[in-house]
């Protein structure tokens, strides 16, 4: 039986047709039968888009299926099985996706799967930069490396067999013309929601810090002065020692303090506020505009335009113009 009725966009004989399709609203990769009954496959596909999360739905029919990704994901793709399994390996490591063990894969990762004949997937897709932005929610304050999750999910702990009962819920009211996402503002608390669970139930390289985000309400003051100006005003110029003075310590104790509370130093701290400022608005910019990415680049506080686009290439994965061009 297929979920995501109501959102359905493909429904084909057509192997070729399938790949295009998943290919649009996932990674592209080629995928070829792995024996008989290619010639007979039967294919549906759906897509439920929530703006930074989605859903992508997918069920072949009559063989099983050999795939590999052409392209590095740029966004969190967590795998479930709705029926049947799929074998992905990684680099150094294997998942067998099944009813009881979901795999997550992470940006810049490459994969390649065996998908069982009756295969029915189920991909949430999670935009790279909202799944960060909420993790400096949680964190309160930037993140100055990628999340990288660990592969393997095990959907019998307490806390991932909540989150992908939540994403079933989800999937069962969207197929409800009447329910909660049928309302425009449903879309965003959803999205909200299981990017928090995800960030909590599994494992990744910012699950310690997580676990100790009570420390963010005991911050010394003076940090906390500095921490409010650099995000009030991170295109200033921010020298140690100007933030020194607004903290009302002396330099050597604000690092002392961005070291101990925030993990990062003031000055890694400062660039991360302005890429997410810069990131932000190359997104929100209309058709048409004339903006470009210097003139953002430079409003936001950054002089060097190369060393600019290496620190945006390394926190989002593409270049400030991609993102320009694509959201404009």
């Amino acid at each position: 039986m297929g979920a995501l009725k109501r959102f359905s966009v493909l429904r084909s004989a057509d192997l070729d047709e399938f790949r295009a399709c998943v290919s649009r609203y996932l990674t592209p990769h080629r995928s070829v039968p792995a024996g008989p009954g290619g010639a007979r496959i039967r294919t549906d596909v759906s897509m439920a888009d929530l703006g930074p999360l989605s859903l992508i739905y997918g069920w072949h029919r009559n063989c099983e299926l050999n795939v590999q990704l052409t392209e590095e994901v740029d966004y969190y793709d967590v795998n479930l099985s709705l029926g049947g399994f799929n074998r992905i390996r990684y680099a150094t490591d294997e998942v067998l996706v099944d009813r009881s063990t979901a795999a997550i894969i992470s940006p810049r990762m490459r994969a390649q799967m065996r998908l069982s004949t009756d295969y029915r997937q189920l991909h949430v897709r999670i935009e790279r930069y909202a799944l960060e932005r909420r993790l400096e929610e949680l964190l309160d304050r930037p993140v100055a490396a990628p999340i990288r999750f660990q592969p393997r999910m095990d959907l019998r702990t307490p806390a991932a067999d909540s989150w992908v009962r939540s994403v079933r819920l989800l999937v069962r009211d969207l197929d409800q013309p009447s329910g909660l996402t049928a309302h425009p503002v449903a879309a965003g608390p959803w999205a909200g929601m299981l990017m928090t669970g995800l960030l909590l139930a599994q494992p990744h390289n910012f699950s310690e810090q997580l676990a100790d985000r009570g420390i963010g309400e005991h911050r010394p003051t003076p940090l906390r002065r500095a921490i409010a100006h650099i995000d009030t005003c991170p295109e200033e110029e921010l020298s140690i020692d100007r933030l020194a003075r607004v903290a009302g310590v002396t330099a050597r104790s604000l690092q002392r303090y961005f070291r101990e509370y925030v993990g990062v130093p003031p000055r890694e701290y400062v660039q991360q506020a302005r890429l997410t400022r810069v990131h932000d608005e190359l997104r929100s910019t209309q058709p048409g505009s004339g903006v470009t990415v210097a003139e953002v680049a430079f409003r936001w506080g950054f002089t060097h335009l190369p060393r600019f686009a290496a620190a945006y290439q390394e926190r989002y994965g593409q270049l400030p113009s991609t993102t320009l061009r694509a959201e404009s």
